[in-house]
């Protein structure tokens, strides 16, 4: 289905997963530009949560993070932009951070992480063996509670402001077990909705600006292997704008091994990423792929990858001389 035509009056919108109003006609479809709902500081995040953020063996996040309490990653991980820890932050063994790290508490480098920018803790930072940082400041206040309740307000807003869409088409009874195509509009599901695994969504643009929003007021879950695909998503040889939004309002959002997403996550609960899965914008999109978790923690497997590129807005890495420990 289309979206039916709205009057939006100045209505506030999700920036960070690219999601614009469209008034459709008998004859052709029109973008609306709205307002963005985020701040300029949750545009910046490709992983937002309201716990703590964990980043498994080689994963990697394009963009940067914000989480509640600590951000972990495992070994030889890679976050793209900052990250910004309520409490701890702990890179594992050879991860890299392309900008600045800033903890509440304590920073801790394993063996051969490299910072580009600089790390700024509210206690100690402890380097390992031939860790590095652009600088380093320790002792210093550095409480990103204010930023952290913001954000959580904000993706709440989102969510809300999201589902008075409405339903549009219900998907029922909440799963989706064989090969399915989806044309743009609005879809809800009164509960919780599963993909079966290896399942492949379509997503057809239809050769025009789409956007698909898929509200869901439990949790959502994609098995191992389900791939999204989008089609048609061109015109006269150029990409138009596609927007996909998985909006869970009631409960968490998994992501299976291998699976291959395609869109903006926002979860009231947790958000977990298999193994070597994949979570990216639609296709010639400059941003997507983010993850918002508004009260719980993100955690990101082994090999996983979370947004295609960059994050919608990515600040600059920092330059600076390389600090060796001590």
């Amino acid at each position: 289905m289309k979206f039916s035509k709205v009057a939006l009056g100045g209505v506030s919108l999700l920036a960070a997963g690219a999601l614009i109003a469209t008034a459709v006609t008998a004859s052709q479809a029109k973008p609306i530009s709205v307002q963005f709902l985020m701040s300029a500081e949750m545009l910046e995040q490709q992983a937002f949560a309201g716990t703590y953020v964990t980043g498994g063996a080689t994963s990697t996040i394009n963009g940067s993070v914000l989480a509640g309490t600590y951000v972990t990653t495992g070994v030889s991980a890679a976050i793209k932009g900052s990250a910004n820890a309520g409490t701890a932050t702990t890179l594992g063994a050879s991860s890299t951070v392309a900008s600045n790290v800033r903890s509440g508490t304590a920073t801790t480098l394993g063996a051969g992480a490299a910072v580009t920018g600089s790390v700024t803790s509210g206690t100690d930072t402890t380097f390992g063996e031939e860790a590095t940082s652009g600088g380093n400041q320790s002792g210093i206040a550095n409480s990103n509670v204010t930023a952290v309740a913001s954000g959580q307000e904000e993706v709440l807003k989102a969510q809300e402001f999201l589902g008075l869409f409405g339903a549009g088409t219900t998907i029922v009874p909440g799963n989706i077990a064989a090969d399915t195509t989806f044309t743009a509009g609005t879809y809800g599901v009164a509960g919780l909705l599963t993909v079966a695994a290896n399942t492949v969504i379509t997503l057809d643009a239809n050769h025009q600006n789409s956007e698909f929003v898929f509200n869901i007021s439990s949790y959502l879950t994609f098995g191992e292997g389900v791939t999204i695909n989008v089609i048609n998503d061109e015109k006269d040889g150029k990409k138009v704008h596609v927007s996909v939004i998985w909006n869970a309002t009631g409960g968490y959002v998994s992501l299976g091994a291998g699976a291959n997403i395609i869109g903006t996550i926002l979860a009231k609960g947790y958000v977990s990423t298999g193994a070597l899965s994949t979570l990216s914008g639609a296709p010639g999109n400059i941003c997507g792929g983010a993850i918002y978790s508004a009260t719980s923690y993100i955690s990101i497997g082994a090999g996983a990858t979370v947004g295609a590129g960059v994050g919608c807005i990515t600040p600059p890495p920092y330059v600076a001389p390389v600090i060796p420990k001590g």
